[in-house]
């Protein structure tokens, strides 16, 4: 072409949405779901024919031979080139590596292309220069449409994607045969402009017009009596029976002299070419609108689908939050051997005598009763116990949540393929237990460096570091449960009075006044923490649901930006001559 044709802002458009139906994978695909099929169909046709395509403008004109077995395909290849390029013989199917007659100087430009070259790349297609090719047209011949070799059907499939024109040939005898109308159905649905040669037609006169008289009424009825180059009247030119010239294994020249001519002019009118190529792309463009909006209506029915999966999840984690949480309140991890670890530490007995003596002596009592030998194993047994207890109730909550939002899933044929691809979602998750724990560890670290900020007694602090482990924590700690449990100074019920001394001890260390909103605060981290947990495991499962891509609305909006970039470049090549 005499000038370069700027494609940079379609391609960029046809990339957009390219990349957002990749991203447009459905994460709750029902049994049976017809739109996975559908998004891979789509992301072909922008992929491997839209994008090339577009970059291929520029490239010849791809004119496809296509027809039956024996209708004469490679004879009326041979015909034009007069000379035997493409192998032709009573042995079907004949073609078997699809042939393209280039003109000289022409391969370059044909192999700087994406449609062909990745098949001549791949040695599928045969590449022959000849003298009486016709300048920017490669004429393709293809293997039989209706060949018992399933590649070869194959074959033909993708050369009609890839064609700009249609070159179909036929015979007066079997113009009318089923498997070569489906190719033709699709060429239309495309929009591939279209040549009909109809081979071996009778000698007589009045015979050979009845015949393309017929066969013109069945491609009006079938709605392609437009479908020639620029939306015109489909050109369908007659070749008479017993027409060959052995010379060249191929049709005599006087009786494709018609065909010849219509290729010639084509080749010779670069505004013409243009103009089919434009068709072409405008016809390729137009089934882009539906198939956008079906991959668009499956993206939110799968949308819909992850919605109602994600709602049993949320609800079972939220009432075995709730659950915990009562556990909490309740006292429950004051008890056991919590508090057996603790009180072997502290000895009840003597810290209540010292209670009674003020908070000046219980200070006293702290540097006496804080040596390294005698409370470290004491002190850290206590941490593990209630560790142990923590993380133990948030497991086997966690196992609750998750067994009853895997039944919900179960009895819901998008959850139940979920889960037959997840099965450990039954349970907790398997990581729940060591990070349940490192966020524990977490919180008690916010929690002691709270208190030691605020701290009055540095001489008890100092004894307490000493013992290897975080005593001012354990403290703390236990000072949390009682308070989540609803206790306060006056309530000696639980563990001895295990909640007045944890309250005196930590008074003691940082003061009256601080103790209640240390605590206060604490108490909402470790509820935020063993939550979080909790959310950590769930998210199993709302990860599965998560949507992928920008949404069918961006979707949509990405064709939209297509199709109006396409209209510019079109209407920039004077494709209004594309539209008839």
């Amino acid at each position: 072409m005499p000038t370069a044709i700027d494609t940079a802002a379609l391609q960029e458009a046809l990339s957009g949405l390219a990349g957002q139906v990749a991203n447009a994978r459905p994460s709750a695909p029902g049994p049976g779901d017809l739109g996975p099929a559908r998004r891979r169909r789509l992301a072909w046709h922008l992929d491997d024919y839209l994008l090339p395509r577009v970059r291929d403008l520029e490239a010849p004109l791809v004119c496809v031979l296509l027809g039956s077995t024996g209708a004469g395909k490679s004879s009326l290849l041979n015909g034009l080139a007069g000379a035997a390029v493409s192998p032709s013989g009573v042995v079907r199917p004949t073609t078997m590596r699809p042939v393209v007659l280039l003109a000289p100087g022409q391969v370059d430009a044909f192999m700087a292309g994406k449609v062909l070259a990745a098949l001549a790349d791949a040695d599928r297609l045969q590449l022959v220069v000849h003298d009486q090719a016709f300048p920017e047209i490669a004429l393709v011949d293809a293997p039989d449409v209706d060949s018992v070799e399933a590649e070869n059907r194959r074959t033909a499939e993708e050369l009609l994607q890839a064609a700009d024109l249609c070159l179909f040939v036929t015979t007066a005898q079997r113009y009318a045969d089923y498997v070569p109308w489906e190719f033709l159905r699709q060429a239309k649905a495309r929009g591939v402009p279209l040549l009909v040669v109809v081979n071996r037609l009778p000698r007589r006169e009045d015979d050979r017009r009845a015949v393309l008289d017929d066969a013109r009424r069945r491609f009006e009825e079938a709605g392609l009596g437009t479908a020639g180059p620029g939306g015109r009247d489909l050109p369908m030119l007659g070749v008479v029976e017993g027409a060959r010239d052995p010379g060249t294994d191929g049709l005599e020249a006087s009786a494709i002299e018609p065909v010849r001519r219509a290729l010639a002019e084509l080749s010779a009118d670069t505004a013409a070419l243009t103009a089919v190529k434009a068709q072409a792309l405008r016809g390729a463009l137009a089934g882009l609108p539906a198939a956008v909006a079906e991959v668009a209506g499956d993206l939110e029915a799968d949308r819909n689908r992850a919605d109602a999966l994600r709602a049993p999840v949320e609800r079972a984690y939220a009432a075995e939050q709730e659950r915990l949480q009562d556990r909490l309140a309740g006292g429950d991890f004051l008890r056991g051997e919590v508090m057996r670890s603790w009180q072997e530490f502290v000895g009840v007995g003597d810290v209540g005598r010292w209670l009674s003596s003020g908070i000046g002596r219980v200070r006293s009592w702290l540097a006496r009763q804080f040596q390294p030998a005698k409370g470290a194993p004491e002190l850290q047994r206590t941490k593990e116990q209630a560790f142990e207890e923590l993380v133990g109730a948030l497991v086997r909550h966690a196992d609750v949540a998750a067994g009853r939002a895997a039944t919900e899933w179960s009895a819901d044929p998008a959850g139940a393929l979920l889960l037959e691809a997840n099965p450990g979602l039954w349970g907790h998750g398997p990581e729940l237990e060591a990070e349940a724990r490192a966020q524990l560890t977490q919180w008690l670290a916010r929690l002691t460096k709270n208190v030691e900020e605020r701290g009055q007694s540095r001489r008890a602090f100092a004894f307490a570091a000493s013992l290897g482990v975080n005593a001012i924590g354990v403290v703390a700690m236990l000072a949390v449960f009682a308070h989540s449990a609803g206790l306060t100074g006056g309530e000696v019920a639980i563990a001895g009075g295990t909640a007045v001394l944890n309250q005196k001890l930590l008074e003691a260390l940082i003061g009256e006044a601080a103790v209640a909103d240390i605590i206060r605060a604490a108490e909402r981290d470790l509820r935020r923490t063993l939550r979080s947990a909790l959310e950590s495991d769930a998210r199993r499962f709302l990860d599965l649901l998560a949507p992928a891509g920008e949404g069918p609305d961006a979707l949509r909006a990405a064709a939209d930006r297509v199709l109006a970039e396409a209209e510019r470049l079109i209407a920039s090549l004077g494709g209004d001559r594309a539209r008839g």
